[in-house]
């Protein structure tokens, strides 16, 4: 049975390798990224099952990641875990009306991550 696919998105280092440390300690397959436009050309050559997305990135901010993938055939249906410090209403709005499946905010606790990915890959809606 394959492990299940995760991209994590993220321009901080620290943040990036705890997240894909924490999932890879968990059995899931995980390809780290430093930003949106890294993602979208991953993208081209892999499907994950999950995609967690930082907003705040350069070259391409996690908003228009989003945007790009819900627009695409191919990633249309490609959970997507907004993970970011921006915790005010109208970021929280446009992630969640910009189509991402669950929106949560840094810091963020390690099983609360893993209970959202689980669900995440599970189905089951937020």
């Amino acid at each position: 049975m394959s492990r299940p696919r995760i991209f994590v998105v993220d321009d901080n280092a620290p943040t990036r390798t705890l997240i894909h440390d924490t999932l890879e300690l968990e059995g899931y397959e995980v390809l780290s990224l430093s930003d949106g436009r890294a993602l979208i050309a991953a993208l081209e050559r892999m499907t994950p099952e999950l995609v967690i997305l930082d907003v705040m990135m350069p070259r391409m901010d996690g908003f228009e990641v989003l945007k790009t993938m819900r627009n695409d055939e191919r990633t249309r249906y490609i959970p997507v875990l907004m993970l970011t410090a921006l915790d005010d209403p109208s970021s929280t709005w446009k992630g969640w009306s910009g189509g991402c499946d669950y929106y949560m905010n840094k810091p963020f606790d390690t099983e609360d991550l893993l209970a959202v990915v689980g669900n995440l890959l599970a189905g089951v809606p937020a």
